[in-house]
């Protein structure tokens, strides 16, 4: 009796650990499918994942006027300019103006002694008065001979004779003439007058000075127009024309903008820098700018009006082609483009691919992918996050 109860109870003992093992089993079952089910859930989750941008990150393609340029630095200077010198030596005996001065054309600006130029005159027409005499007597000479020839009192040679001293006679009377008149331009030499209106830069020489023939007196400007010379790299010289506008400011004039256009181009380029010089022209009527004045500034290669626009930055580009990333219906997408070259403000012409009006993202966030849920996080909203994070 006492033996079979207990292999009884062991049999019991035994199912029941049977029943317990097979209900941890199952247990374990579970638990793996459901560890299964979240990891398969996970990835929806991320898919679901929304992309937020700032309205700052977006840029909405518009129309607007571009303009390519290329930039310009160089020194003003006076298209006219000239320096007055001494066309005969003497004694300055007055300098009538003053640097900064204003002349106008014709204007006395200074004077040489004339003492001796007059002297010089007064010699030249007694030479040319003596061989005026000299000539009226070989003529008479002349005139006697023929006679006598005629009559075949004296030979041929004698009268030949006589002919070429005439001859001589009036040689020497146009040369003391010529010698009169450059001494006579000589005096009129001795008054220096200014070339053309003007402003004066510099006077080389003081009143009481002996300068000497051409000699530095005084140095003249015209201020209405001006030049500007700058170099501009060879390799962008085919974009250059004459008649192109430059826009530029000065030191001393602030954001000041004024205008010129380029009148010439330098056939060659400046050796040991590859780079060609331009010349603009300015028109300064108001004399406001000065000569030696540094500017700075842009030629206008090209102007485009009402071309569509965005931003260099926004554009991307790989195995050679270019797309931005653009919002549509609350999604990423990915569009191909095709761009112009960009201006001074680094804004491109899109040529393909997009519309007025779509919203593209501005710059490089990241890495961003197509199809992905996206929305553009107010500014309002944005400060409140901003706050509750705080």
């Amino acid at each position: 009796m006492n033996t079979s109860s207990t292999r009884t109870r062991r049999r019991a003992l035994a199912a029941l650990a049977i029943l317990i093992a097979a209900l941890a089993v199952y247990a374990g079952a579970q638990a793996l499918r459901g560890q299964g089910q979240s990891a398969k859930a996970a990835p929806a989750a991320a898919t679901a994942t929304v992309v937020e941008f700032l309205p700052e990150d977006l840029y909405t393609v518009r129309r607007d006027a571009l303009s390519r340029t290329l930039p310009l630095t160089g020194t003003l200077a006076a298209l006219t300019s000239a320096t007055v010198k001494a066309k005969v030596a003497g004694e300055l005996v007055e300098v009538a103006v003053r640097e900064g001065q204003a002349v106008k054309r014709g204007q006395l600006l200074a004077r040489i002694d004339q003492t001796e130029v007059q002297a010089r005159v007064a010699a030249r027409q007694a030479d040319a008065e003596a061989a005026r005499a000299q000539l009226g007597l070989a003529e008479k000479n002349r005139s006697t001979q023929k006679s006598l020839l005629e009559k075949n009192f004296i030979s041929q040679n004698a009268f030949d004779t006589t002919q070429s001293n005439q001859e001589v006679a009036a040689a020497r009377l146009r040369a003391a003439e010529a010698d009169l008149v450059a001494a006579r331009k000589s005096l009129g030499d001795a008054v220096l007058l200014a070339p053309f209106a003007g402003v004066v830069s510099e006077r080389h020489a003081q009143p009481g000075e002996r300068v000497p023939l051409d000699g530095k007196v005084v140095s003249l400007v015209d201020l209405t127009r001006l030049e500007l010379e700058a170099a501009v790299p060879a390799s962008t010289i085919a974009r250059v024309k004459v008649g192109q506008p430059v826009a530029f400011r000065v030191d001393g004039f602030g954001e000041r903008e004024f205008l010129g256009r380029i009148e010439r181009i330098n056939p060659a380029t400046t050796a040991g820098s590859r780079s060609i010089n331009l010349y603009a022209v300015i028109e300064n009527s108001d004399g406001l700018l000065r000569g030696g004045l540094f500017a700075q500034g842009e030629l206008i290669l090209e102007r485009i009006e009402n071309a569509l626009l965005a931003p260099a930055s926004a554009v991307r580009e790989e195995t050679g082609r270019q797309y931005v990333y653009a919002i549509a219906d609350g999604v990423l997408r990915r569009k191909l483009v095709k761009t112009g070259r960009p201006d001074a403000g680094d804004q491109v012409q899109v040529l393909e691919g997009l519309a007025e009006g779509e919203r593209i993202v501005k710059s490089n966030l990241g890495l961003l992918r197509e199809g992905v849920p996206a929305k553009v996080r107010e500014p309002a909203a944005a400060g409140a996050a901003d706050a509750r994070q705080r």
